[in-house]
């Protein structure tokens, strides 16, 4: 099932590519190879996909030099991942690959390009998480360790959402880092949490990396993150109950938004527009609330403890709903507030 991919991807109208992928060095001398997993087997057909559907050609006008090793790199992490002999070979291939997807894209877009951070010390050194399939989009980890995974968003340059799961007791830490050719700097806290663990963070559009640092772990400290769309944002419905972190799309118009929260800890609620731009930078027209309308006007509201507080909502976009240390719960919700249309602006004329 893997190896139909090989030919195609390397049949490709790649001018000098073409000869150099298609040398395979013959296979050093070494342990039998086992049988992958299906799981596994499934992950390498899947990226031998996504390289096939490249729209790539190396003869044009974007193949630089830097885009082309991009590409070779990709082309020869599927080579490894097919002909690996263990699964751990397989998965650093297909982590490597998709790393120079990662790149070859951002290259080709003209997006920042992410790069790798300084290699650890040789003492210091431990393998980076793989997924137990090589999944995309998915990084899985336990015990002790500090790491950077590289994120690989299904919608390149937009927002995403990183969903997380820990089992088991220890501290886990997420910041976002950004780490490009052009600039590098640590970003927010995404999450800071003792023990177990389900919920999904906003992630912004600028981070390259998730540093995920775990200590103090018990024996069956597992963790697990995936990189999904912001379009899986789960939808607000007019009555809306929860606990812990959540990403809500809120799709109607001007509403008045009820937050609720029963909690020992602080909470927050932020509202993002559709625009997807920060409250200092949105140039979205804000609607002509009556005078009457209650409620807090700005990105957000939050407290300490039990609260109860009303938010504007002005248009359509997303509600990032947080809670410190977990173990509450909240109840949200929305009343529509119709608002007439304001008159359109009188266009002038033109002098003659």
């Amino acid at each position: 099932m893997i190896g139909y991919a090989v030919s195609f991807l390397l049949g490709l109208g790649v001018g000098g590519l073409y000869p150099m992928v298609r040398r395979r060095r013959a296979p050093e001398a070494g342990p039998p190879a086992v049988e992958l997993s299906a799981a596994v087997q499934e992950s390498v057909t899947v990226f031998g996909e996504e390289a096939a559907a490249l729209e790539f050609d190396a003869s044009g006008p974007d193949a630089t030099p830097a885009v082309l090793k991009e590409y070779r790199a990709a082309l020869t992490a599927y080579d490894r991942a097919s002909g690996a002999r263990t699964e751990a070979d397989a998965l650093t291939a297909l982590r490597d690959g998709r790393a120079a997807m990662i790149r070859l894209d951002a290259r080709r877009q003209g997006r920042p390009v992410p790069i790798d951070a300084l290699p650890p010390a040789p003492e210091a050194s431990r393998p980076l998480p793989l997924t137990g399939t090589g999944e995309r989009h998915v990084s899985t980890g336990h015990g002790d360790g500090r790491t950077e995974v590289l994120i690989d968003r299904p919608e390149p340059g937009r927002p995403a959402l990183l969903e997380a799961e820990v089992t088991g007791g220890g501290n886990f830490i997420v910041q976002t880092v950004t780490r490009t050719e052009e600039l590098t700097g640590t970003g927010d806290s995404l999450l800071s949490i003792i023990d177990e663990y389900h919920g999904r963070r906003y992630l912004p559009a600028d981070a390259t990396h998730l540093r995920v640092i775990t200590d103090n772990s018990s024996d069956d400290h597992r963790w697990s993150t995936r990189i999904a769309p912001l379009s899986a944002a789960t939808p607000l419905a007019a009555e809306h109950r929860g606990h812990g972190d959540e990403v809500l799309h809120h799709s109607g118009g001007p509403a008045l938004l009820t937050v609720q929260f029963q909690t020992d800890s602080g909470w927050q609620v932020r509202y993002l527009c559709q625009c997807l731009r920060g409250w200092r930078d949105c140039d979205c027209r804000p609607p002509a609330w009556p005078k009457d309308t209650p409620g807090d006007w700005g990105d957000g509201v939050s407290g300490l403890g039990d609260g109860r507080r009303t938010l504007r909502l002005p248009r359509s976009g997303f509600l990032v709903v947080h809670e410190d240390y977990g173990g509450g719960s909240w109840y949200l919700t929305t009343q529509p507030v119709d608002i007439p249309p304001q008159p359109s602006r009188p266009r002038r004329g033109r002098r003659r």
